[in-house]
């Protein structure tokens, strides 16, 4: 860029000096001319414009030999930072290749390691489920266990003595002094027993009455609202027993008692003579 300018610069320079030493010449000449006889000066002349031109020339020539020497300056700083520039790119090549592949390594850990997360709430969520499962069994084994425990006995009276009927139609019997009354199926309350699992149940029951000519001792058992066994004794004096048992197929929910016959004396004392017992068998 500089170099043509300076070459210009000197062209034009040279020209218009050449110019005026043609001027200055060609005036001289003339002046010689009409003046006849100075022809010395004018070589003079001559002589010193020529040095004057040699003079710029060195001049010029000195310039552009500075600038040369600072174009080669330039460029040998342009060549080291180009030089400086491509070891940072090589650099943060490196460095970039570097962070990538600690990049790819931590997220195949962390991968491996939600995996490893992932298996374990897995496996937790298994043993919670077999622990829930577990505890479950356990809980139906422990109520099968307490449902199999089901076992009842009770007489009629809680305290002294007394003759119950005769009745003119059949009535419930309530055996209000429990005995035992394992699992609680037996309300004395009510005097009904109700099944709490289904199974077979044995049931027994005896019944004690004075004997009368006109009034027998009897009471039959009735499974939801049905006659099933009858126990019947019949004297006109003395003592009359009556006993009867039966072994039943409940299901969940249905309701043994004892129901004392119409027309029928029943009696009961501290001895506790009239007596009604059930017990579970075995679940079905």
């Amino acid at each position: 860029m500089f170099l043509p300018l300076l070459l210009l610069i000197c062209s034009l320079s040279a020209s218009q000096i050449q110019a005026e030493s043609d001027n200055e010449l060609g005036e001289n000449l003339r002046q010689t001319e009409s003046t006849g006889g100075e022809a010395g000066n004018v070589s003079e002349q001559q002589q010193t414009c020529t040095q004057d031109i040699h003079a710029v020339l060195r001049e010029m020539t000195g310039v552009l030999a500075g600038l040369k020497v600072e174009m080669r300056y330039l460029q040998h700083e342009n060549e080291v930072q180009s030089a400086k520039v491509y070891q940072l790119e090589s650099q943060l090549e490196s460095q970039n290749t570097e962070l990538n592949q600690q990049y790819q390594e931590q997220a195949a850990k962390l991968a491996e390691q939600a995996a490893k997360l992932a298996e374990q709430a897995a496996e937790l969520l298994t043993m919670k489920s077999r622990a829930n499962t577990t505890e479950n069994h356990v809980n139906a084994l422990t109520r099968e266990g307490e449902v199999k425990r089901v076992a009842f006995s009770a007489s009629l009276l809680t305290s002294g003595s007394g003759t119950i009927g005769p009745f003119n139609a059949h009535t419930n019997l309530i055996f209000r002094n429990v005995v035992t009354n394992v699992g609680n199926a037996y309300n004395p309350n009510t005097g009904f027993f109700t099944a709490p699992v289904r199974g077979a149940y044995h049931f027994e029951y005896y019944i004690y009455g004075h004997g009368h000519p006109s009034h027998a001792t009897s009471a039959m058992l009735v499974k939801n609202g049905d006659h099933v066994f009858i126990a019947y004794e019949h004297q006109p004096s003395g003592g009359a027993n009556a006993a009867n048992g039966v072994t039943l197929l409940l299901k969940v929910g249905d309701v043994v008692f004892l129901r004392q016959w119409q027309n029928t004396r029943i009696f009961d004392d501290m001895n506790h003579p009239t007596t009604f017992s059930g017990n579970l068998l075995f679940i079905m």
